[in-house]
């Protein structure tokens, strides 16, 4: 299992760089009289590749049994959650952002119960709605975080976020499995170690503190990248770990409601996509406000 991870994850971590890779090398697409980006190519990922399989490992948690209708309607959530983070602000009118993205939420409720109606049974809606907000808030809106924080600040900014948060995990998992002697939540997250943790803060805040660094290279002024201190860059990342832990426990929240231990088989040794982007989830909204909105 660990050679496993070991092997997948380096696929991801090679699959992060050539993504921004190629983000950098075309920040902005045309579609049509419409022009896209910065981050149009992480955009055109998350919309067409990240939110229907976030959503439809979601509604298999939830509802084992789910429709083909529930699976829509999820994925529906996801993207309207996307677009009123990272799309509605910048597109629209001012005056219409927030009636549009209200509107929208009352109209996946009547979709909901509109689907309930044509199956002739109660059975399954109140979970169905459930995962809508779930959908919407849990997913859609950190997406959209993440592809907010990549227009607002350059590609390798928001792959150094990411990579905050992953080591985190890394840091925990390791640590746990050779010094873990406390355990952090054991009904939830039997696996999980107070000491564990203390490595996944750890190694983030070295991960985070080299980027620091990096920042105020010549490379990082080359390249545009905002610059930040060793201290932030450490400081920034420890909070990113943290919530990155906590959107681990949330995720575990719902396998445990739903009855599985992952969320999908995707990824060999590590289970599905939200069983890898459960951490990046719960910080994506903090990457945006300590790196741009506090700024």
């Amino acid at each position: 299992m660990l050679r496993t991870r070991l092997v997948v994850g380096t696929l991801l971590v090679v699959a992060l760089f050539a993504l921004a890779a190629l983000d950098t090398t075309f920040p902005t697409i045309s579609v049509g009289t419409m022009r896209l980006g910065p981050g149009a190519i992480l955009m055109l990922v998350c919309v067409a590749a990240f939110a229907p399989v976030l959503a439809g490992e979601l509604s298999r948690m939830l509802m084992p049994k789910h429709s083909r209708a529930t699976f829509l309607l999820n994925v529906g959530a996801v993207l309207f959650g996307i677009a009123s983070v990272a799309i509605f602000p910048a597109e629209l009118p001012e005056h219409l952002t927030i009636p549009v993205v209200v509107t929208l939420a009352f109209a996946l409720l009547v979709a909901a119960a509109l689907c309930q109606v044509r199956s002739a049974t109660v059975d399954g809606f109140v979970p169905t709605v459930c995962g809508l907000l779930l959908g919407y808030a849990a997913i859609g809106v950190p997406l959209g975080f993440w592809l907010l924080l990549r227009h607002d600040t350059e590609t390798w900014t928001m792959a150094a976020a990411i990579l905050c948060v992953k080591s985190a995990d890394i840091g925990a998992y390791f640590t746990g499995i050779t010094l873990g002697r406390h355990k952090m939540i054991p009904w939830l997250s039997p696996g999980k170690s107070w000491e564990g943790f203390a490595g996944g803060v750890v190694l983030s805040a070295l991960v985070g503190a080299g980027f620091g660094a990096l920042s105020g290279s010549d490379a990082g002024v080359n390249n545009f990248v905002n610059t930040i201190t060793v201290g932030e860059g450490a400081l920034i990342a420890v909070i990113l770990g943290v919530f990155g832990t906590c959107g681990d426990l949330f995720e575990s929240m719902i396998k445990r409601a739903g009855g599985v231990k992952d969320s999908g088989s995707l990824l060999p040794g590590m289970g599905g996509l939200y069983d890898v982007f459960d951490s990046l989830l719960f910080a994506g909204p903090v990457a945006w406000w300590l790196l741009v909105g506090v700024c």
